[in-house]
């Protein structure tokens, strides 16, 4: 009797812990703003461009998020972008939109330095910009100033983009504390 009773409740916590018992949520709209790149100081903005929305897309996928369409966003953002990325601003882009989140970020100077004089031939990259974002379903506001500095090897660069890579790795940090829950 004892060994049916323990696997009755075997059973039944197995059941509990795969079966939900509420409904599934919603997904969180989303409202990825596009870049703003200074194309005076930013030698290859379309780069930037594309990298930031393959990051975003890949980030914000369905079933959990739900990315809203340009058209709706662009009717709410101006053409020369956003002035400012204080809370208020993304606040009235979410309500406007109808989005949970809003994501904006802004590069405003990318510059690469060579040193030949190392042991090593090394190249410096700096990028200065700002990354802001609101989440209305946490009323969480992360704002980032983007003063970054990165070195790395010249004969690295005949193996990877570090540009890419660089911008992977920060903007799914940003990301990342956007969407945290704590």
């Amino acid at each position: 009797m004892k060994r049916i009773f323990l696997f009755m409740m075997a059973v039944l916590s197995v059941f509990c812990l795969t079966t939900g018992f509420t409904g599934k949520a919603e997904a969180a709209r989303v409202a990825v703003l596009p870049i703003q790149i200074n194309e005076a100081q930013v030698e290859r903005g379309s780069d930037w461009n594309s990298w930031y929305w393959d990051i975003a897309v890949d980030r914000f996928h369905y079933p959990d998020f739900e990315l809203l369409d340009d058209t709706t966003v662009s009717q709410v953002v101006p053409a020369t972008g956003l002035a400012s990325f204080d809370k208020n601003t993304l606040m009235a882009v979410a309500s406007q939109t109808g989005a949970d989140i809003v994501v904006a970020l802004r590069i405003d100077k990318v510059g690469e330095t060579f040193y030949n004089f190392r042991t090593e031939s090394m190249i410096g990259m700096r990028v200065e910009g700002q990354f802001a974002s609101y989440n209305g379903v946490t009323g969480k506001y992360y704002q980032k100033k983007i003063h970054s500095y990165d070195e790395t090897e010249d004969a690295y660069l005949t193996k990877t983009d570090w540009q890419a890579r660089w911008m992977q790795q920060n903007l799914n940090r940003y990301i990342n504390r956007t969407i945290e829950t704590k």
